[in-house]
């Protein structure tokens, strides 16, 4: 089965801006072919110059004509115009609102980096045979209490900014530091908080 053209075939489905050029179209075409048909006429009989002559009103009628199609496109145009800043303007607010949350997570992020790296310089004091034990264990569970009040922050931050991804790993980040604490103190950090 072929398909169907259907373009032309209901003028309720062309947009007025379609319609508006159609119909200035037809005109212009129906003006040139009256002016060229008007031009072959030999003006050598009465018939002939009377068909010339209404070959000449067809035209002359077809300017006003041509005029309001061409309003009729220029107001098409507009109406074109509005619904395309129309369209845009959620754009730019959506624009602006992908930029501020970009930012805000940024920050996150760059709060989420430094108590990794927090944290690993914490894991490397543990690690290292340097320092006094106490003294070692003492820094150690400070470090932890601020890496753990730190991500609690952040918790509460990305929580409150819609970023539960982030908040996640804060949270889990926060009781990992917990948790670290409370090995220090079963291995006798507990009795050398202040």
């Amino acid at each position: 089965m072929a398909p169907r053209n259907t373009s032309h075939s209901n003028s309720k489905a062309l947009s007025p801006l379609l319609q508006a050029a159609t119909v200035l179209e037809t005109e212009l075409l129906q003006l040139e072919s009256i002016t060229r048909a008007a031009r072959k006429i030999p003006l050598d009989s009465e018939k002939n110059i009377v068909r010339a002559a209404k070959g000449l009103e067809e035209a002359l009628a077809l300017p006003d004509r041509l005029a309001a199609g061409l309003a009729a496109l220029a107001s098409a145009m507009a109406t074109m115009q509005a619904r395309q800043q129309a369209a845009l303007e959620p754009l730019t607010a959506l624009a602006s609102e992908i930029q501020a949350r970009h930012r805000r997570l940024s920050e996150h992020m760059q709060a989420y980096s430094a108590l990794g790296a927090a944290a690993a310089e914490v894991t490397a004091r543990i690690q290292s045979k340097e320092g006094e034990r106490t003294s070692v264990l003492i820094d150690v569970d400070a470090k932890l209490r601020e890496i753990a009040g730190d991500a609690r922050a952040l918790f509460d931050a990305a929580h409150a900014d819609d970023f539960p991804e982030l908040a996640r790993e804060a949270d889990a980040l926060k009781q990992r530091a917990a948790a670290l604490r409370r090995r220090l103190d079963a291995l006798g950090a507990g009795d050398t908080k202040h």
